[in-house]
């Protein structure tokens, strides 16, 4: 039976980011859950991983993207039918440290970074819906990127607070692989090398694709590929 696939999207989007790739893994016989975080409190958006987790019957597979990274790090720890942890350009620290990655500094090409996109207001960071069709969808369909655009929700600047905690993060315990999106340009490139380069020296698998900030939409036959790939044959993974 194959590992179901538990996706958690990243800031300010939400379960609909993977649909695309969902289908194609339907095709192939791999089940897949799509979480809607809170985006309220770390601690929370965790919660809800656990949960999912739990009712899911037989392995797992958790795919994260983005700010998803730290809610998997979190909310599969102890989970003991997660099989394997996929990070998408995504947030990959330590349990217990602080969720956001050093900047980098904007190279040519990248000018329109984080700073560009996000809004701050007294309690939430919102995207600017015009400029995240640069910085996260340059490589997608345009339709496809408006409609994107569309469904992107406020943040609640709590949730980047860090939840203390002495448990060993669990890309640290599971088998994991690492993606870094060598066009992103919201996560530049050289701090996710950075995170992966950490995770592979616990063991993880290290994957470079040319794909922006997005890659469930601009390139979700390489996604849907690597999941599946790993679904189905979560009996070589150990633990």
């Amino acid at each position: 039976m194959p590992a179901t696939a538990v996706f958690v999207h990243g800031g300010w989007h939400d379960g609909w980011s993977w649909h695309l790739v969902r289908e194609l893994l339907d095709t192939r016989g791999v089940p897949s859950v799509a979480l809607d975080l809170p985006m309220t409190t770390l601690g929370a958006d965790a919660a809800v991983l656990s949960a999912a987790l739990a009712e899911v019957e037989g392995d797992a597979v958790v795919i994260s993207h983005s700010w998803g990274g730290s809610v998997a790090t979190l909310g599969a720890i102890g989970a003991p039918n997660v099989r394997h942890l996929i990070y998408l350009c995504a947030t990959l620290t330590e349990a217990g440290q602080p969720t956001l990655s050093p900047a980098r500094v904007p190279v040519a090409g990248r000018e329109t970074m984080r700073s560009k996109v996000v809004i701050e207001t007294e309690t939430t960071t919102v995207i600017d819906p015009e400029a995240s069709l640069a910085v996260f969808y340059p490589d997608v369909e345009p339709s496809l990127a408006r409609q994107a655009a569309a469904r992107l929700r406020p943040f609640q600047k709590t949730g980047y607070a860090v939840v203390e905690t002495d448990a060993v993060a669990a890309w640290r315990t599971v088998p994991t692989t690492y993606v870094v999106c060598a066009d992103d340009r919201m996560i530049h490139p050289d701090t996710q090398r950075d995170m992966a380069a950490t995770a592979a020296a616990a063991g993880a698998e290290v994957l470079e694709w040319h794909s922006s900030h997005s890659p469930f939409l601009s390139h979700p036959d390489l996604v849907a590929d690597l999941v599946a790939d790993i679904a189905l044959n979560t009996d070589a993974d150990p633990g």
